[in-house]
């Protein structure tokens, strides 16, 4: 134990060809998901060709293979930064602000393999003890959240749903989380949110919830399937309205209102489709922007508009909005 934490030098190049080989393991199961978009990537390694410095990464000893004399390691903290190193190199994501790396002079290419990355060894630890570690890393930046923690415990049948649903073009499409909430996986919670709310057929006050349908869908969802499908089918509907960026519909107390509500409507058979859902969600904006300044204990709408901006998360808000909007669609609907 007198070993953990040992600082070592190492070329970019020696990490790439272990994560080449498979000797470098980018995901052990706590790991966080992979949540950087192309942006983050390019500024990520526009930071490694000006030769400027980023934070060290944690590696540990995996598992020797006794029979052919071979080991492994196990990345604790920094599998975005590999990830993006390796995706750059083998060109498997697209540039737009940077050269391709196959565009580099071969000096240029050379400086990036001999670049030095900072790598701390923890040795050879069991998975309790780098968990703990991982959380302890984290935890000198910033406090893990309640979704990191869970992502860092849990990988079952619950949460992979989400995380499928998080990896779909629909809801990357959908583009309402900043590289801060990204990096937080608010995304993934957002998604998850959704699922529990669903499973709850209510709404509830306390995203503690979402640790519940995690733990009891861990070993299987029966639903999963179902849900997945229908929350990609509502986002892509939802996209192909081509909203407006500065929609009220694209704020996530109201989009997350918004996805739940036409769920549960279509599942009780209601077709939004008869109607031009995106001028209905148009003319009910104005409507609610408005009346915005009323008196919101008398003025169904200013209520509304208040909510989506104070008391987003309590259970009032979230019953409110969800009320307002089944209402207002249900009754459009139907009266075509």
């Amino acid at each position: 134990m007198n070993n953990i934490g040992i600082a070592n030098n190492e070329k970019l190049l020696t990490l790439f060809n272990e994560l080449k080989s498979g000797e470098l393991i980018l995901r052990p199961s706590f790991q966080r998901n992979l949540v950087w978009n192309n942006t983050h990537k390019e500024g990520f390694i526009d930071t490694i060709l000006r030769g400027l410095p980023f934070p060290e990464i944690y590696l540990a000893d995996g598992e020797i293979d006794l029979k052919n004399q071979k080991t492994s390691r196990l990345v604790v903290d920094g599998q975005q930064r590999l990830d993006t190193i390796y995706s750059y190199i083998t060109g498997k994501f697209q540039v737009k602000t940077i050269r391709a790396f196959e565009k580099l002079a071969p000096k240029e290419q050379t400086n990036f393999f001999d670049y030095i990355v900072v790598v701390r060894s923890l040795g050879r630890l069991d998975e309790e003890t780098l968990i703990d570690i991982f959380k302890r890393i984290n935890s000198v930046r910033y406090a893990l959240n309640a979704m990191e923690i869970n992502n860092a415990l849990y990988e079952g049948s619950f949460i992979e749903t989400a995380k499928a649903i998080q990896s779909s073009p629909e809801f990357e499409k959908l583009s309402i989380f900043s590289e801060n909430q990204y990096s937080r996986m608010k995304d993934l919670e957002f998604i998850l949110l959704i699922q529990a709310t669903i499973e709850e057929g209510g709404y509830f006050g306390s995203d503690s919830e979402i640790e519940t349908y995690i733990k009891k869908y861990d070993n299987e969802y029966p639903d999963g399937t179902k849900i997945k499908q229908e929350l990609i089918s509502t986002m892509k509907l939802i996209n192909e309205l081509d909203l407006s960026l500065d929609s009220l519909w694209l704020r996530k107390s109201a989009l997350f209102s918004l996805i739940v509500e036409l769920i549960k409507l279509q599942r009780i058979g209601l077709d939004v489709t008869k109607i031009n859902f995106r001028e209905f969600l148009e003319q009910l904006e104005n409507t609610i922007i408005g009346d915005k300044n009323k008196d919101k204990t008398t003025n169904y709408y200013a209520k509304f508009y208040n909510y989506i901006y104070q008391g987003t998360a309590g259970k009032p808000g979230r019953t409110f909005r969800g009320e307002l909007i089944s209402t207002e669609i249900t009754k459009a609907v139907k009266g075509k």
